[in-house]
């Protein structure tokens, strides 16, 4: 009889250790949102490198001393800004899932998946246009 209490006491505890250890859908998402967010933090304070070599490459264009110099400046600006955007554009259509969301589980996680891809390749471009126009910026100055 001990043995029978003493399991029935047990059981709910049981099981509930057991379901908080699988994963439902929604902890799944929120891990990759996480996963998504932690690539946006890092790179998003690099828009002040974009801005700061941006303008460091303007201030370099009335000393150019050919068109082709001129050309390449332009194109470094044009490829910071380029990158920017897509940040910006990247924050202005993301739609996270929320609790209310009426979207499968499956289409959320493809919609997510897609969505680390996409500022992945933000992140990628933020960082190659920084260096890009810091290496000019340094040739240039040599």
């Amino acid at each position: 009889m001990k043995i029978k209490i003493l399991t029935l006491l047990l059981l709910p505890s049981i099981s509930w250790m057991i379901s908080s250890c699988t994963p439902t859908n929604e902890r799944i998402q929120q891990e990759l949102v996480k996963e998504v967010m932690v690539i946006h933090d890092d790179v998003m304070p690099k828009m002040d490198d974009i801005y700061r070599t941006q303008r460091e490459l303007r201030a370099l264009k009335p000393s150019a001393s050919n068109q082709e110099d001129t050309t390449a400046i332009n194109g470094h600006i044009q490829t910071l800004e380029d990158a920017g955007e897509g940040m910006m554009s990247w924050m202005a259509e993301l739609n996270l899932p929320a609790t209310n969301d009426t979207r499968s589980h499956e289409e959320i996680m493809t919609y997510l998946n897609k969505e680390k891809e996409n500022i992945t390749k933000v992140r990628d471009d933020m960082l190659n246009s920084i260096q890009e126009g810091k290496t000019f910026l340094e040739n240039m100055k040599k």
